[in-house]
């Protein structure tokens, strides 16, 4: 059989350059991993859409980026790229952990109000304020490129820049910086607490202990909030780390993915598995191949 060609995509595709750097521009991105499957990663993405549109979903949420609109992704939320059109171009700017927390520590009033979940990620951009944009893009991507020991001040400097820009492109074009209600603020936390604790438990009740709540209030609250019940949550973010794994791992084996999973063992996690996908590991493994 003959195997499908892996999709190219730097989030996917480079990681351990993105962690020793720190901070990437990709100045000429014509791809999405379009897998037909959602994903997650721990970098932060800021995408400057030059042409062509992309069709996803966000959190469950549908989404479309046009041209000339920047988006920015924050870490660990669900995305689910669905189709991209042919002409589809863009930059991205894509930040390690380390370099987020580097941004946090040096620029604590930009990190609070930027780095923080968007509930709308996209922001449609004039045609002057894409043109202020692109050439930041173009400069990120001139330093990003060298080898100075100052590289990471510099890019944070710049960084802080087109995070300023862009607060004030939201309330130039209307885009609303409201403060995020109690169920917002409640899903947040919800999502946080599954991404630090899915590989110890999940069950509602541990979540809903977390966030001082009945099993029942805490499930009435997500299900309104998202259309989507707490229960399913917990399994859709679990089975997407570990195709995730399946999908870009390929040295580990199942066993080792249970564990790192937090599964007792391999047969618990393949029930668990196929109880979801309708496939076993393994042979979601094999599909992919």
């Amino acid at each position: 059989m003959q195997k499908k060609e892996r999709q190219y995509h730097p989030i996917t595709a480079m990681p351990e350059t993105i962690d020793e750097r720190g901070l990437m521009v990709f100045p000429d991105n014509r791809r999405m991993p379009v897998y037909g499957e959602p994903f997650t990663t721990s970098y932060m993405t800021i995408s400057l859409n030059l042409r062509g549109s992309v069709r996803a979903e966000c959190d469950m949420r549908p989404v479309e980026f046009r041209p000339h609109d920047i988006a920015v992704l924050t870490p660990r939320h669900v995305l689910c790229p669905q189709a991209s059109s042919d002409d589809y171009h863009a930059m991205l700017i894509v930040m390690s952990v380390a370099f987020q927390e580097e941004m946090k520590h040096r620029y604590p009033d930009i990190y609070r109000d930027n780095f923080h979940y968007v509930y709308r990620q996209d922001v449609p951009l004039s045609d002057g304020q894409f043109a202020v944009v692109h050439r930041l893009f173009l400069l990120l991507h001139d330093v990003s490129i060298t080898d100075s020991p100052d590289r990471w001040q510099m890019l944070g400097h710049l960084l802080s820049v087109l995070f300023l820009l862009l607060q004030d492109y939201r309330r130039q074009n209307g885009i609303d910086l409201h403060q995020p209600s109690s169920q917002e603020e409640l899903f947040t936390r919800f999502h946080q607490a599954i991404d630090r604790y899915y590989h110890e438990s999940r069950e509602v009740r541990f979540y809903a202990d977390l966030m001082h709540l009945t099993p029942k209030h805490f499930a009435a609250v997500i299900k309104q909030h998202t259309g989507v019940t707490a229960s399913e949550w917990i399994s859709r973010y679990v089975v997407i780390q570990a195709k995730m794994l399946l999908r870009h791992q390929q040295q580990m084996t199942i066993q080792e993915i249970a564990h790192q999973l937090g599964f007792p063992d391999q047969a618990a996690f393949s029930r668990y598995f196929k109880s979801n996908v309708g496939l076993s590991p393994s042979e979601y493994r094999e599909k992919i191949q």
